[in-house]
């Protein structure tokens, strides 16, 4: 999937002010800590801490305001007032996490290079679902602790990714990072924040090219077209044919025996993931086996691996009936995906499932074909606020509901498209051919 557009072969992100707006965080742990202190922060303080590492800040503050307490415990502190911040608000900056996806779509080796702990930005990566597209993370903190002005912490993340300086660039918001990415022999990009906006002429004569966000880099290089990762289970009881119809660009991956009902559809699988407890493996083509006892199940590693790859769009083929335990895994497996900003369905071409988490979706009356289905919308949280479900028989308007009623079962299109909605908490949509009930 390598995408020759794309002038290197290694991106190298700085976190706090350029992936992450987090700076703010920091803006409000100083006037608290020096409010603590019976002080007012003084005005040139944020100029100067900025590009310091995490120790380097601590040392700083210590020394020049003379404050009784060790370097460490004034780490301890700030640790302590930030971590809630970075687990549960602090978010990436627009259109990152899709440029991200873009870039390991395309074969683009991807580093953390970061100041920061990742006891704080961990957490917030891994929320934000961009954890697992990083193939090394590096911090000040394994080259002395000192300023990125030097290029060394860079460096280090080119030679844990395997690349030269040369086909690397780098994005950060400050100067010191900017002139370290140059003094390591890397292109760099800058990225302006409104909290870490000092020396913006000197990082613009520096910088290859100057962005506010990650929304438009299609004007410095031009990105891969979308793709979709299509999971192949082993059990497909409708027509695999109604289920799965194939795009440009699908990318195709097996669950353990869901290579025979991809040929029996006569789709070849780019790969092959299981255990193979359940079938013999395929006789050629890339495969990967995995022991039996594992926490993962078999379609589980399938959309981690797509997750890794960088795709944001997910079509699981089969997963419904046999085993109630293996359904609901393929439901929670889809819950996963979706809460990394991710779509994602599922279909056997009798039945056919969606997450939808704060958000809106535009459920078409045909996705299992032409004829009369049911419509049903559950709660995947205890409470999902802001229930919003248009275009159906019974509608609804900003309703609360919960995993606890069954208050959606059973619904109708009214037309030809439904819209369902959810401000806080995840929906699971599901549409299933009419029949006689069982009940």
């Amino acid at each position: 999937m390598l995408n020759k557009t794309i002038p290197f072969t290694a991106a190298i992100f700085d976190l706090d002010g350029t992936l992450l707006d987090s700076v703010w965080v920091w803006r409000e742990v100083d006037r608290a800590f020096f409010e603590a202190m019976g002080m007012e922060e003084p005005e040139d303080y944020a100029r100067s801490i900025q590009g310091m590492s995490f120790r380097e800040t601590a040392e700083y503050t210590v020394r020049r305001f003379t404050i009784p307490r060790t370097v460490e415990e004034v780490m301890g502190d700030w640790t302590r007032m930030t971590e809630d911040a970075y687990a549960h608000r602090v978010s990436l900056k627009p259109g990152a996490l899709s440029y991200l996806r873009s870039l390991k779509r395309s074969g683009v080796k991807l580093a953390v290079a970061s100041a920061n702990r990742e006891v704080l930005f961990g957490p917030t990566l891994r929320r934000c679902g961009a954890w697992e597209l990083f193939d090394v993370v590096c911090t000040s903190a394994e080259v002395g602790d000192v300023s990125k002005g030097d290029g060394a912490l860079f460096r280090l993340a080119a030679r844990r990714l395997g690349v030269e300086p040369g086909d690397c660039v780098v994005f950060e918001d400050t100067l010191e990072g900017v002139t370290g990415a140059r003094r390591a022999g890397m292109g760099v990009y800058a990225v302006r924040d409104a909290g870490n906006d000092h020396h913006p002429e000197k990082i613009a004569a520096l910088a290859d090219g100057v962005i506010e966000d990650f929304t438009r880099m299609e004007r410095f290089h031009r990105l891969p077209e979308k793709g979709r990762c299509v999971v192949f289970t082993a059990r497909c009881d409708g027509d695999v044919d109604r289920a799965y119809a194939p795009r440009p660009g699908d990318w195709v991956v097996c669950a353990d025996g869901g290579w025979r009902v991809a040929a029996r559809a006569g789709v070849r699988p780019d790969l092959v993931i299981g255990d193979f407890d359940s079938s013999d493996p395929p006789g050629m083509g890339p495969v990967e086996r995995f022991p039996v006892e594992k926490d993962d199940t078999d379609t589980m590693l399938c959309l981690k691996r797509g997750l890794t790859m960088g795709f944001d769009d997910f079509l699981v083929v089969g997963g419904f009936g046999g085993r109630i335990d293996h359904t609901l895994g393929n439901i929670q497996a889809m819950r996963y995906v979706a809460d990394r900003a991710a779509h994602i369905t599922m279909s056997d071409g009798l039945s056919w499932a969606t997450v939808v988490e704060g958000g809106t979706v535009l459920i078409p009356a045909d996705a299992i074909g032409r004829g009369p289905v049911k419509l049903s919308v559950f709660a995947l949280d205890r409470v999902c606020r802001g229930v919003t479900v248009r275009g159906a028989k019974w509608t609804v308007e900003g309703a609360d509901w919960t995993n606890g009623f069954p208050l959606g079962v059973s619904n109708e299109f009214a037309g030809e498209w439904a819209g369902i909605s959810v401000e806080e908490g995840a929906l699971l949509v599901t549409l299933c051919r009419d029949q006689v009930a069982a009940d």
